[in-house]
């Protein structure tokens, strides 16, 4: 018996999203296949023009009216690559029509929005999965590293570094700084993205893996390395310290900070602190940095001119990688492909990406608050 197919419409290739990078992902399975790309009619001529292009390279039409998009027959899956802001309101559409979800990221801008996600998929007993989080190298690596007993029985904490080498840093005069620190809830902007949300969710993703539940968090950001973040008092770093429902100390740091940083394009790191041992888990590359020094001032380290912030190129690196699929989306698909197979539940789905947000929104008001805050009591009063 042959296995299923399944029809992928790709909604929006919006510049904040990853929907370009899935496109070769989906061409690659076996089991998918690209059947259009779609979006609303009242977007921006920029991005109707991206869509425009993105259809015809894919030889797939484009159809302007997500409704009458998903009213296709041969459409199975939903890939979502929208704004933010828009995410909520096309993932309920998709599931009210019976479509399956591949969604980049987040669900939506607050948590009521997430909530109204989880809600709305459940009720519609589709399968939907988060992809981003937990099927990379680091994560995988961590489990296995817990799992072999080696560490003891009990894991009493984690500490993450995840770091992009991207964009161009520069000493920041006083006043091109915004104060003060940017609440949540603004996430879009036309030259950066908030690192907080789009990093430490990798980070949080991976402690929600090894440990409890997030009960408080003491987060700390404004200072920058860019003055693109600056300006609009919206960080490009961030540290947090959460404390789990068992007691479990985690701590992680974030963002981006700049080419040339790093010779793998960015640390990509776990130390697990276990009963009996302690050990540290490397993503990308052995736990030793040997090269040549001409390696990596001779590099051009030059972004596109038309992602200065290199929001669709990897991270600049001048080593071997570990892995031809370091951030797990080969794996996220295979686990996605299984799911609807056998009608079962993927391994991060959207209710884990709704705790991902609690935890990143108390962040948010632990910064903005400049102190540690109860999880719950944090978000009754961002409410």
């Amino acid at each position: 018996m042959s296995a299923q197919t399944y029809g992928i419409l790709l909604a929006s290739f919006s510049r904040h999203s990853h929907q370009s990078s899935f496109v070769p992902l989906f061409q690659r399975h076996p089991q998918t296949r690209i059947v259009a790309v779609a979006d609303e009619p009242d977007i921006d001529d920029r991005l109707d023009q991206t869509n425009r292009q993105w259809a015809e390279r894919l030889g797939v039409p484009y159809i302007t009216g997500f409704d009458r998009a998903l009213e296709l027959e041969d459409v199975d899956i939903v890939s979502i690559g929208h704004e933010i802001e828009r995410r909520t309101d096309l993932i309920c559409r998709a599931a009210a029509a019976g479509k399956h979800l591949w969604i980049d990221k987040f669900l939506g801008a607050s948590l009521q929005e997430c909530d109204t996600v989880v809600e709305t998929v459940e009720r519609a007993g589709v399968r939907a999965i988060v992809p981003s989080y937990v099927y990379g190298e680091l994560v995988r690596r961590a489990e296995f590293a817990f799992g072999s007993g080696q560490l003891g029985e009990d894991l009493l904490g984690v500490h993450v570094d995840l770091l992009f080498a991207k964009g161009w840093p520069r000493p920041i005069p006083e006043q091109e700084r915004s104060t003060p620190f940017l609440p949540a809830g603004r996430w879009k902007f036309d030259d950066i993205k908030r690192e907080l949300l789009t990093v430490g969710a990798y980070g949080v993703g991976l402690i929600q893996r090894l440990c409890g539940k997030t009960v408080q968090v003491h987060a700390q950001a404004d200072a920058y390395f860019f003055s693109e973040h600056a300006r609009h008092a919206a960080e490009d770093f961030a540290t947090l310290t959460l404390v789990d429902d068992a007691g479990r100390l985690c701590t992680l740091c974030a963002g981006r900070n700049g080419v040339a940083t790093h010779s793998s394009g960015g640390m990509a790191r776990a130390w697990l602190i276990g009963s009996q041992a302690t050990a540290a888990v490397e993503a990308k590359r052995p736990g030793v940095d040997a090269f040549l020094r001409a390696t990596i001032i001779d590099s051009d380290y030059r972004p596109a001119a038309d992602d200065p912030m290199q929001w669709h190129g990897g991270s600049q690196s001048v080593s071997t990688p570990v892995s031809d699929d370091t951030a797990g989306l080969s794996r996220g698909l295979d686990d996605f492909v299984r799911a609807l197979d056998e009608d079962a539940a993927p391994a991060f789905t959207v209710r884990h990406a709704r705790d991902n947000m609690r935890t990143l929104l108390a962040g948010y008001r632990s910064i903005v608050e400049q102190a540690p805050v109860g999880v719950e009591d944090a978000l009754r009063r961002t409410t």
